[in-house]
C-alpha cells in the first residue's frame, strides 16, 4: 500500500507540473533572489518526507540559482533532515524506529562497520547511497554512535551529490557538454570510491571474523 501511495503521490506530481509548465519555466527562468529564504525552508521539508522528489527539487535549485548556490540550498536542507531524524530516532521515537530497523535486514550487514568504523562508514554511505539515507539517519540516532561522527561524516558526504545535482541543474539548459563532461567526471570519481570501499569492506569484515 505504501508503494501504491509514493506512485500515486508522484503522479500527481507529474500531473501538477505539466499543467503548471509555463507558470515553472517563467519562475525558473526569472532571477528574483526573494524566493532564496524560502527555498532554504522548502529543502528542510521535502528532505524530511521520503516520497517527495529531493532529487528533482535539488536539480531545480541549481537551475534556478546556480550551482554554487543550488549545493547551499540543497545541502542545507538534505542535512537539516538527517539531523531531524537523527534526534527523533535517539530522543523521541526510539522504539518505533527501531522497529523500522529491524525490517530493514539489509543493516546487519553493516552493523559492525558503523560500530567500530562509524565515521567512514557513515561517510561512504552518503556518497554512495549504499543505504537509503533515511535508514542511516535513523540507524545512527537509535544506536551509540556520537553525534559528532554523525554530522561531520554527513555533512562532508553530501557535499559531492548535492553539488553533482545543483551542477546538472544549471548546465542542462546553458551547456550539454558541460553537463555530460560533469556527470562523467562524477562517475569516475563514484566508481573509485565504489572500489576503495569494497577494498576497505572486505578488510574490516576479515579482521572482524577474525
Amino acid at each position: 500500500m505504501r508503494k501504491w501511495w509514493i506512485v500515486i503521490a508522484y503522479i500527481n506530481i507529474l500531473i501538477i507540473g505539466l499543467i503548471k509548465k509555463d507558470y515553472i519555466l517563467n519562475w525558473l527562468q526569472n532571477s528574483d533572489s526573494s524566493w532564496l529564504p524560502g527555498m532554504f525552508f522548502f529543502s528542510v521539508l521535502i528532505a524530511s518526507i521520503p516520497f517527495l522528489p529531493f532529487t528533482l527539487f535539488a536539480g531545480l535549485m541549481g537551475v534556478k540559482f546556480g550551482a554554487i548556490i543550488g549545493l547551499l540550498i540543497n545541502w542545507f536542507g538534505i542535512l537539516s533532515a538527517s539531523l531531524i531524524y537523527f534526534f527523533l530516532s535517539r530522543y523521541y521515537f526510539r522504539d518505533y524506529f527501531t522497529a523500522f530497523l529491524i525490517r530493514y535486514r539489509g543493516i546487519k550487514k553493516f552493523q559492525s562497520l558503523f560500530e567500530e568504523n562509524a565515521f567512514i562508514a557513515i561517510l561512504f554511505g552518503r556518497m554512495i547511497a549504499i543505504i537509503p539515507p533515511q535508514v542511516i539517519n535513523i540507524y545512527c540516532g537509535a544506536s551509540e554512535i556520537r553525534f559528532r561522527y554523525f554530522f561531520m561524516a554527513t555533512a562532508i558526504g553530501m557535499l559531492p551529490p548535492m553539488f553533482l545535482l545543483a551542477y546538472s541543474g544549471e548546465q542542462i539548459f546553458s551547456s550539454g557538454h558541460n553537463l555530460l563532461l560533469g556527470v562523467i567526471s562524477y562517475l569516475f570519481f563514484l566508481v573509485c570510491l565504489i572500489l576503495f570501499y569494497k577494498l576497505w569492506f572486505n578488510n574490516k569484515l576479515q579482521q572482524s571474523n577474525e
